[in-house]
């Protein structure tokens, strides 16, 4: 499989990286109690520094990590209501009610907050020819979360392979026909940063969460990255 990146993203965003971790395991069997525990604590710690880190911003002048993509999505066509992946699951670590599905989840929410970086997940066996994050010409067809149809708008940054976009607007919402499931045996974990500071952390984020796969699931894994200088990969 073949993971590119278009030219015409990055004379929208010329300092885009995105980085792309592959990993072999099954997610089916248990973990065994104590590393349940392990993972439960670790989002339920990462949803903590999140809140605290939102009373701090209010009273003094923090960083708001999801700026970049707040402006990010100025610069293309994207969908009315359209958020980064990050900025949605902040809001729902800050408001409490974060709803983890299984561990993988579990351990994805809890690195994309403790690094305050957008992370997706893909099948990699349900991806159709290439992968590309492109500037789509519009009406790319979509499978909706809720299981309807939609189509990609002209000028929209999105995931492409064969039969249609798998990922909106960089990172805002996911097609099921590509969604993981317990029966999943190849992952291909993404996560996409729009300028040169959180490229470093976006990095960070995309190895602790490899240590991580390692540690819960005993995964084998690939990491590697895109960018302006090096386009796309085979993986």
């Amino acid at each position: 499989m073949k993971i590119y990146v278009e030219e015409a993203v990055f004379s929208l965003f010329p300092f885009l990286s995105l980085f792309c971790l592959k990993a072999d395991f099954d997610p089916s069997p248990s973990l065994g109690e104590q590393k349940e525990t392990r993972a439960a604590q670790a989002l339920s710690s990462s949803e903590k520094r999140v809140r605290l880190r939102k009373v701090k911003r209010e009273g003094f002048p923090l960083p708001d990590p999801a700026f970049s993509w707040r402006e990010g999505f100025k610069k293309f066509t994207a969908e009315k209501g359209a958020q980064s992946s990050l900025e949605i699951l902040m809001r729902e670590a800050e408001a409490g009610r974060l709803t983890a599905s299984g561990n993988l989840e579990r351990v994805m929410d809890a690195v994309s907050l403790d690094f305050c970086v957008p992370l997706g997940c893909l099948d990699a066996s349900k991806i159709r020819g290439r992968l590309g994050l492109c500037l789509s010409p519009g009406r790319d067809p979509f499978q909706t979360p809720e299981g309807g149809e939609a189509l990609t708008r002209e000028g929209e940054v999105c995931y492409l392979d064969k039969l249609g976009a798998v990922r909106r607007c960089i990172n805002w919402e996911n097609s099921p026909r590509t969604a993981p499931t317990n029966q999943t045996r190849t992952f291909l974990f993404l996560s996409e940063s729009l300028d040169k500071d959180s490229a470093i952390r976006t990095g960070e984020a995309i190895r602790d969460l490899q240590r991580r796969l390692r540690f819960y699931f005993g995964a084998k894994t690939e990491e590697f990255s895109l960018n302006a200088f090096q386009t796309s990969k085979r993986a």
